[in-house]
């Protein structure tokens, strides 16, 4: 199978994102941390279910799911990590992408007199600013990705009788305007402006793009490198 079916496949990119998943669990865990990425707490809040137990669930949900996508790719074709690496510059070029050419349009030059950084939490711990950044880029794009996305797009298509491309278009807008709004709510929440509010709709809309033609795992990396590079680095735009 070529590259780009092969790095797309939704198998392949769980396995892809493990690394990213198991840093970012054994990160909050070993810094304590109450703060979370809200879209963590949409996922395991369900969880709450089994009381104790819950984290227990979610490390079951991971193991099998792990287990699966092995046996499915192994099935399929044989397994070869080595088609990580160029998901992963190809991940680095996106995000690149988005920091500095979409960000230099957003802040340069349709908002040249109301210049605003993108946000970032002001953390002390540099660690525990880069975990967060890595759970941001795992499960938001697992929410408004692949669960909003997929599940609106369906949605549309089954009962009000959409069209595919129109409803998956519908799909991108819908999701993408909820992962903005989300960054507006909660204790850490960011302060609107029209600026910050562009920049994320746009990254939205690509970051959905992404995942639609490039799959789930390239989009979790994106956008955890880019977070990343705006931990270590960020970017003036």
């Amino acid at each position: 199978m070529s590259y780009f079916p092969h790095s797309r496949n939704l198998a392949n990119s769980f396995l892809f994102i493990l690394p990213l998943l198991v840093f970012y669990e054994f990160g909050i865990a070993f810094l304590g941390s109450n703060i979370k990425n809200a879209a963590d707490v949409i996922i395991k809040t369900p969880l709450i279910l089994f009381g104790r137990n819950g984290s227990l669930v979610f490390n079951l949900v991971v193991i099998i799911s792990l287990i699966v996508s092995l046996f499915y790719i192994e099935k399929e074709y044989k397994l070869s990590i080595l088609i990580f690496i160029p998901m992963f510059i190809e991940s680095v070029l996106y995000a690149l992408f988005i920091g500095h050419i979409l960000g230099f349009i957003v802040y340069r030059i349709l908002s040249s007199y109301l210049l605003s950084l993108p946000f970032l939490l002001n953390f002390p711990n540099l660690l525990m600013q880069i975990t967060l950044s890595v759970g941001a880029g795992v499960y938001e794009e697992i929410v408004f990705r692949l669960i909003l996305i997929t599940s609106l797009s369906y949605l549309l298509a089954m009962f009000l009788k959409i069209p595919r491309p129109a409803s998956t278009v519908i799909s991108v807008l819908l999701a993408s305007l909820i992962f903005v709004f989300m960054h507006y709510v909660g204790t850490f929440g960011d302060t609107f402006t029209y600026t910050n509010f562009t920049f994320r709709l746009l990254a939205g809309i690509v970051l959905s793009v992404i995942f639609i033609f490039r799959g789930l795992g390239i989009a979790v990396y994106t956008h955890a490198i880019y977070n990343v590079f705006l931990v270590l680095r960020p970017f003036h735009i």
